[in-house]
């Protein structure tokens, strides 16, 4: 897991120049960028992001939670294979709706689980 490395999220710059983030935390981070980042909002990476949010005006029901899992699963296999999803459930808190993904490392038998706030 260690081989895994790239510029932290969000941006950043430190004293010897950009932020750098490495192993589960690249991973994380990778996931949260790709769930925040809306299908077709990259320029000219027009296939990344999910769907996800033109769905917040949908019926918050069954259907509406099997689709967003679903979404989620599909953007992640597309664009982040350094993992499997193996469970999302949801979580309401107040007025906000937040997503619980938890996940295996493809590269290493080790789990991890991430809350992600759907807006």
């Amino acid at each position: 897991m260690d081989n895994v490395m790239g510029f932290a999220f969000p941006f950043s710059l430190s004293d010897g120049g950009v932020q750098r983030a490495s192993g589960q935390d690249k991973i994380r981070q990778n996931i949260r960028a790709l769930l925040a980042t809306r299908f077709g909002e990259r320029v000219m990476l027009r296939e990344y992001g999910t769907r996800i949010h033109s769905l917040v005006h949908d019926p918050n029901d069954e259907a509406m939670a099997t689709l967003v899992k679903r979404q989620l699963q599909e953007c992640l296999l597309a664009w982040e294979p350094r993992v499997l999803v193996t469970n999302v459930t949801f979580e309401r808190r107040e007025a906000e709706l937040y997503v619980r993904l938890d996940y295996t490392h493809t590269s290493e038998p080790s789990t991890d689980s991430l809350l992600v706030p759907l807006a």
